[in-house]
């Protein structure tokens, strides 16, 4: 069940919705960045960072992503670091807004979460398929059970606080039921 935490970063990028033209080529790659989009959107890219420095990544490596995010008119980004990132390269991360670059331990994508079988189906519904849940359940988003954005499952898929997942859980006795989560 462990895998290559390019392979997970390219499943990652593949729920989410961006091309990634060759897949192998990806994962067997040595760049330290990746740039792609949306399948269905050209102008919504995101760049994939792996710096090669073995310690604590600082702040002038993080300055340096966020130049070329710039650069290249990318809002997102995924920064996958070997040990960990300095406190006050976190703090650039926070001051970057509304830059939106996640940071992954490499050590956290040795398993691919949604291949694990306890796992139940997860996906994100569009704001539409949101406005009707509330309004087939006469609720309010506050009313719904919450998911932490911080959640490992919400991070893979990117969540943003407020969007909802739909989780479909299969069970022998009951066949599929279905629940919603809402990020926070």
């Amino acid at each position: 069940m462990t895998s290559n935490p390019r392979k997970v970063i390219l499943n990652m990028l593949i729920i989410r919705g961006y091309l990634v033209e060759d897949p192998e080529e990806f994962i067997s790659s040595k760049n330290e960045e990746f740039l792609t989009h949306k399948i269905d959107d050209e102008d919504t890219k995101i760049f994939v960072f792996f710096p090669k420095i073995s310690t604590k990544v600082g702040v002038f490596t993080i300055r340096q992503y966020i130049k070329e995010m710039q650069d290249n008119e990318v809002d997102q980004a995924i920064v996958v670091v070997k040990d960990a990132i300095t406190a006050f390269a976190k703090q650039v991360f926070i001051d970057a807004k509304p830059l939106v670059i996640e940071c992954f331990k490499e050590n956290e994508l040795y398993v691919d979460k949604l291949s694990h079988v306890l796992v139940p189906k997860h996906e994100i519904i569009s704001e539409d398929e949101k406005k009707e849940l509330l309004k087939i359940y006469k609720a309010k988003e506050t009313q719904l059970p919450k998911i932490l954005s911080s959640d490992p499952i919400a991070k893979y898929f990117g969540g943003r606080k407020g969007q909802v997942f739909k989780i479909t859980r299969s069970s022998e006795s009951s066949g599929d039921y279905i629940y919603y989560r809402i990020i926070v």
